[in-house]
């Protein structure tokens, strides 16, 4: 009798907590799709809003750059039939580590944001500092596309190439521009990305000193030698794959 009841007892347990594991998993930022607009015409998102048609065609995304360590099978299918054509989409291979250079990558992404940006985006020309504070944003009405930034939870990543963007764009401060992107979106770039992005306030959005990119900047040339004593003291290389190319 008391080992019926006992396991009854189990039973009721591992279904309560089942039932705590599922509630979790509904609300994980990896799960759910979420993405937010920073600026009229540029959204921050998760990797479940870049193959969620519904979320993808509400917003009018039509671009879209994808920070991930590998590709995802849903962007050749769910993506493109959501409107988002192969060549306006842009997959940097990175990680959310503490080695990770993005800085590398962040012209390149902010050429492409620029050469896919609707015409309200690439028209528009200041940072509008003084809503900083709003935990929401006023949407365009669409008719001429955005773009999806994401990473996978939308919290530093996607973020960090975001806020690289608006300094680069409005020739704004990291402050005021960490800032306004705070008042849009929680988020939380790693340390190594914050240094990153005082790296790319001081070289002014661009790391190289000559045009064939073979000679990186004082502050850009610090940065990377503290990632390779970094990774040295890891026991890392720096070209380590970082997950399997296709996910599922």
């Amino acid at each position: 009798m008391e080992n019926a009841k006992l396991h009854a007892e189990e039973k009721r347990q591992g279904q309560r907590l089942q039932e705590v594991k599922d509630l979790k998993k509904e609300w994980d930022p990896e799960t759910v799709p979420q993405m937010r607009e920073i600026v009229p015409g540029l959204f921050i998102g998760n990797v479940r809003a870049s193959y969620t048609r519904d979320i993808l065609q509400k917003n009018s995304i039509n671009a879209m750059v994808s920070l991930s360590t590998a590709l995802w099978c849903f962007w050749g299918t769910r993506t493109r039939n959501a409107g988002i054509p192969a060549h306006r989409h842009k997959w940097v291979q990175c990680a959310d580590s503490s080695t990770q250079d993005l800085l590398v990558y962040m012209n390149d992404i902010c050429d492409f944001i620029d050469e896919m940006a609707s015409p309200f985006l690439q028209s528009s020309s200041t940072l509008p500092i003084e809503h900083e504070h709003e935990l929401h944003s006023k949407s365009h009405d669409g008719s001429s596309g955005a773009l999806l930034v994401h990473c996978d939870r939308a919290r530093s990543r996607s973020p960090t190439i975001v806020i690289a963007y608006l300094m680069r764009k409005y020739s704004a401060t990291l402050g005021d521009a960490l800032k306004f992107v705070q008042s849009k979106q929680k988020i939380r770039p790693n340390p190594n990305f914050m240094r990153q992005l005082q790296v790319w306030e001081e070289v002014g959005y661009d790391i190289w000193e000559d045009e064939q990119k073979t000679v990186p900047k004082a502050a850009y040339q610090a940065f990377l030698a503290d990632r390779a004593a970094l990774l040295k003291e890891k026991g890392l290389a720096g070209n380590e794959p970082l997950a399997p190319l296709h996910l599922a």
